[in-house]
């Protein structure tokens, strides 16, 4: 049975500078079994201490230092897909999320920046690529006018309806009024 692998952790400037203090008191080894972190993050952190105590001056939530976390999969489709997107919508177009993977896939195999590894343009690769252009990806809502078509054969149905209903429940003309948008009921 394999090991369980010990779950990634996010550290804020604060608390690396912390570990930073206790490694040069004690050791870098003391410190990454005290605070419970991997030895080379003490390695790095002290390494990197001087840019780690500017950046916590300008702002103390910050966790990475410039140029930290996952590189985009290229900048050229990054473009691409943002003016396909944008196109689109220009045209009163529906772009849904799975057309933006399909596209996304069909655009890194021609774009000349690829790092040359396989693009699965995963969910999460959309989520990410959506909010870094703060593109929203709305439900479709229902049509609100009919077609025409459509609209006369229903007015027809509902009047011989109404007329039939009328009839057999012998409604007087006095007893009719219009309604505007209201439900209303033959029971």
């Amino acid at each position: 049975m394999a090991p369980a692998q010990k779950r990634k952790q996010k550290y804020d400037l604060k608390f690396k500078l912390s570990v930073v203090k206790y490694a040069e008191e004690n050791s870098g080894e003391a410190a990454a079994r005290h605070f419970c972190v991997d030895p080379k993050r003490v390695r790095d952190w002290r390494k990197n201490k001087k840019e780690l105590q500017r950046l916590s001056e300008e702002d103390s939530k910050r966790a990475r230092l410039p140029g930290g976390g996952r590189k985009k999969a290229s900048e050229e489709l990054e473009s691409n897909m943002r003016n396909w997107v944008i196109s689109k919508r220009a045209r009163h177009e529906r772009v849904a999320r799975k057309m933006i993977r399909v596209m996304a896939k069909e655009m890194y195999a021609t774009v000349s920046d690829g790092r040359g590894e396989e693009f699965a343009a995963s969910v999460g690769w959309l989520n990410r690529f959506l909010s870094r252009n703060n593109f929203t990806s709305r439900r479709r809502t229902t049509i609100a006018h009919k077609d025409a078509k459509e609209f006369v054969e229903k007015l027809v149905t509902f009047v011989t309806f109404s007329s039939r209903m009328i009839e057999t429940k012998k409604i007087l003309d006095r007893d009719i009024i219009a309604m505007d948008e209201t439900a209303v009921w033959f029971d």
